[in-house]
Parts: C-alpha cells; structure tokens; sequence
C-alpha cells in the first residue's frame, strides 16, 4: 500500500514539473490594487475548510494554509492584504473560480487531469482515499458488502465517479445511489436512515464522524476504492499567481509551518487524527524546491 501511494504522489509530482509555462494572469495585479484576495472555502469539509458554528466562520488546515499565503501577499505589496471568504461546493468551486469570483480554492479538491482541463491547480498537498463511512453494527466489512446497499456521495465528485464506474464495471450492484450537494446533507442522510452509507474522502469522513454527537456509532470501512491527491484551485493562464501560491506550500514545509498546522489539525489532539505516513513525508520532501529567503519581493 505505502509503494503505490508513493507512486502515486511521484506521478503527480511528474504532472506539475513537466507541464509547460502558461500565460500571467492580472490576479496579482488586482490583488495589490484592491488590498484583496477572494478565497473559497468549503463549509463541510472537516478539517481542512468547513464553519465551526462556535465562532461563526471558516476554519481548517486550508484556511490556516490560505492565512499563510495572505501574509506572504502582504509582504509582497507592503501592505495588508485581507481575506475576503466566500461559500463554495463541489459543483460551484471550479466554475466561480473560472469565472474570477474567487482568486483559489483553498479546501479539499481533488486533482484531476479532466478537471485541469478547465483549471489549473497548485502543487498536491496531501493525499485521501474514497471510502464508506457506515454504523458501526452495520457488518460492512468489505465491497461485496455494499451490494443492494444505499449509497450517498456528493454531486459532482470523484467520489461519485470513482462509485459509478464500479457499478458499470459490474463490481458491486446498489440499491440506490442519493446524489447530495454537501457533505453535511450526506451525514443527516446516513444518520436519518436515508442512505446505508455515505461516502467521500476517508480524512473527510473522519471530519463527519467526530464532528457527530455519538462518534463512537459510526466507523469508516477498511478498503478503498480510489485514491485522493489534493490540490488548491487556480485559474488558468495565471502563472504568476500559481507560482506564488506553490511557493507558499513550499515554503510553509520548509519553516516547518506546514507540520505545525497539520499538527493543530490533523495531530493526535486534532479535530482529525490523521497519522502522517512515512510515504507522505518523503513527497512533501520531494516538491520543496529551493527558494530565496525573499522569494515573496517582486523580481
């Protein structure tokens, strides 16, 4: 298992590296100009990006992450350059970041090539895999399990798609799939007997579970079905703000900045416990290229 996620954060890595130059953008132009950067957010996505109803806002590793690359921003125009949030889901976050309603999305997408297509994505920051949350006593133990099963997943993800192709493919057969638009309507539908099982990411599905009331009920099954390789949303032909983006994650590994968030999020006293694998550390040593102490100040 720990070969293959390392083969997989190496192909991706390859993807980024090799991909030619693109276009610059105005993004930074009109951030320096407005004192602005417009960041989309998630409201469900536990840890990463999800409203903690305690202080009424977005909070998570990527919004901490999205913190970090305001601060480099300030420091790059002199100036303090402030957060403006906005509400995204999985249909909306790439078409409001196309169409310049927000600058990145900073939360839990996962890369594709087909979504490249459309936008352009930093350097991958961390890795999931889809799986199925389910009660506990459910007896869910493997996919052949979930046959005349009712599974919930989230419009438009990888999730879904990863469900669909395995019931095309004949591996399992369910009786019914409940398409939801949060992850939130997702855990009301499993808890309220809608559905059997929800899935998405594993780290997502950790979020769900201990945000319940009675965590203990639920568990997330074993297997996986694919594997999830996250990376924040840009707009195409915008190098210039990409750059600054990846070079906000590489540089926040490299002041050890990143451990310590991951540390306050996904530690052993973190909302999500999420053990970091060996594997894991070895890709986030491999995407940390050298950068100036003042790689931030205009060239």
């Amino acid at each position: 298992m720990r070969k293959l996620f390392l083969s997989a954060f190496i192909a991706c890595l390859a993807l980024f590296l090799l991909s030619g130059p693109v276009l610059a953008g105005s993004t930074m132009d009109r951030i320096e100009k407005t004192g602005k950067i417009k960041l989309g957010f998630r409201e469900g996505s536990i840890p990463f990006a999800y409203i903690d109803p305690k202080v009424g806002k977005h909070v998570g590793f990527s919004v901490d992450m999205a913190g970090l690359l305001a601060e480099n921003l300030s420091k790059r125009f002199g100036k303090k350059i402030e957060i403006e949030p906005f509400t995204v889901t999985v249909k909306t976050r790439i078409p409001m970041v196309v169409n310049g309603t927000v600058d990145v999305e900073m939360g839990s997408t996962t890369y594709t090539a087909k979504r490249e297509e459309v936008a352009d994505f930093s350097l991958i920051f961390f890795f999931s895999e889809t799986t199925f949350l389910v009660p506990k006593d459910s007896g869910i133990k493997t996919l052949a399990d979930l046959n005349g099963k009712r599974i919930g997943a989230a419009r438009g993800s990888t999730n879904l798609q990863a469900i669909e192709k395995l019931v095309k493919e004949g591996k399992f057969k369910p009786a019914d799939i409940l398409v939801v638009e949060t992850h939130p309507q997702g855990m009301l539908a499993l808890k309220s007997g809608k559905i059997d099982v929800y899935s998405t990411d594993r780290s997502l599905l950790e979020g769900l579970r201990m945000k319940d009331k009675n965590p203990d009920k639920w568990t997330t099954v074993d297997f996986a079905i694919a594997y999830e390789p996250y990376a924040y949303i840009v707009r195409e032909n915008d190098s210039d703000f990409r750059d600054f983006v990846n070079n906000t994650i590489v540089w926040s590994i490299k002041t050890g900045k990143f451990f310590e968030l991951y540390e306050k999020w996904m530690g052993p006293k973190g909302v999500v416990p999420i053990k970091m694998s060996q594997a894991y550390k070895d890709y986030l040593q491999m995407i940390v290229y050298p950068i100036s102490d003042g790689w931030w100040k205009k060239k």
